[in-house]
């Protein structure tokens, strides 16, 4: 990221008064390191959502929570992020306590994405948080507890093998794609019977 990059999302920390910077190196098996997009780039994606006050937002992987506090600043019936590190959690929760400007309820909770509860659940934000084959069984356990209801999510930094992975879910529709600060991303819907 370029100097002008980070002085922006550290102006947005400062202003927010949450430190969701750098990359923690996690020891999750399957998992990622823990790392966000930028702001802007959040703000875009959680944009294409299309949050309502109706919606339960959970962000997989939420890393420090930038996504989560970003999101609880907007009318949201319930924000959630979901990480299976209590470390990064202690983080993320933190900042959802210090954090300037929220509108509706977030909490950040340990929990591994692949047994969570997810029949509250109408949308979800991920940032390549974790192996193709894990991304296999969330999804397959989001469609077993949502059954017909209406669920979406965007998926960041989305690589040809993820594709795929959501290419053999299909209960879920694109509805729009493209390239955002040199990351592929994609908009999924489901299809109701």
């Amino acid at each position: 990221m370029s100097l002008g990059g980070r002085l922006r999302n550290m102006s947005y920390d400062a202003l927010l008064r949450v430190d969701t910077k750098g990359i923690v190196q996690t020891n999750i098996p399957d998992g990622c390191h823990a790392a966000s997009a930028d702001y802007p780039t959040v703000a875009t994606m959680l944009d294409g959502l299309d949050l309502s006050p109706d919606d339960v937002l959970v962000d997989i992987g939420c890393g420090k929570g930038r996504v989560i506090c970003l999101a609880a600043r907007r009318q949201v019936g319930r924000v959630i992020g979901l990480d299976l590190s209590p470390e990064i959690i202690r983080v993320a929760a933190a900042n959802v306590r210090r954090l300037r400007g929220a509108r509706s309820p977030v909490e950040a909770v340990v929990a591994d994405a692949v047994t969570y509860d997810y029949r509250d659940v109408t949308c979800a934000y991920l940032f390549n948080p974790f192996e193709h084959f894990v991304l296999d069984r969330v999804l397959a356990k989001i469609r077993a507890d949502r059954a017909d209801a209406p669920f979406r999510c965007v998926f960041l930094h989305l690589s040809e093998v993820q594709r795929e992975t959501f290419e053999r879910h299909d209960w879920l529709k694109v509805t729009d794609e493209g390239v955002i600060g040199g990351q592929r991303f994609a908009y999924y819907q489901s299809i109701l019977a």
